[in-house]
C-alpha cells in the first residue's frame, strides 16, 4: 500500500495545480525537507541506474514513514511535499542536490527515522 501512496505523491507532483503555500515551521519543515530530499534523491538514482528498485522502495517508505511526522491531514502532507518537490527542483542542479542530500542524509536518517 506504501508503494501505491508513493507512486501516486510522485505523479500529483507534476499533477497538483498550483495554490497558497502551506506554512510548515521547525521540526516538521525540517521532517518536511528531509522526506522530499529522500524521495527526490531515490527516484533520480532509480532513473540513472544506480540504485535498484528495491532500494528506490525502501527509500521512498522510509520518506513516508518521515513525511508521518509532519502535521496536518493527509491531503495537506500531499500538498506541502508537491511544494517542497518543486521548490527543491528549481532551486538546485543536479550537483547541488546531491551535495546537500550527501551532506545531510546522515542527520535526516538520526533524526526521524527509527
Amino acid at each position: 500500500m506504501r508503494q501505491i501512496c508513493a507512486a501516486a505523491l510522485l505523479a500529483l507532483t507534476f499533477a497538483t495545480p498550483a495554490r497558497a503555500d502551506l506554512l510548515i515551521e521547525g521540526r516538521a519543515a525540517q521532517a518536511l525537507h528531509c522526506a522530499a530530499m529522500l524521495f527526490i534523491v531515490s527516484t533520480e538514482l532509480y532513473d540513472l541506474g544506480e540504485i535498484s528498485r528495491n532500494s528506490r522502495d525502501t527509500a521512498q517508505r522510509a520518506a513516508l514513514v518521515i513525511l508521518d511526522q509532519v502535521p496536518g491531514t493527509d491531503d495537506q502532507r500531499r500538498r506541502a511535499m508537491v511544494q517542497r518537490f518543486e521548490r527543491i527542483m528549481t532551486s538546485r542542479t543536479p550537483s547541488q542536490l546531491a551535495k546537500e542530500y550527501t551532506d545531510t542524509a546522515r542527520w535526516c536518517r538520526s533524526t526521524f527515522l527509527p
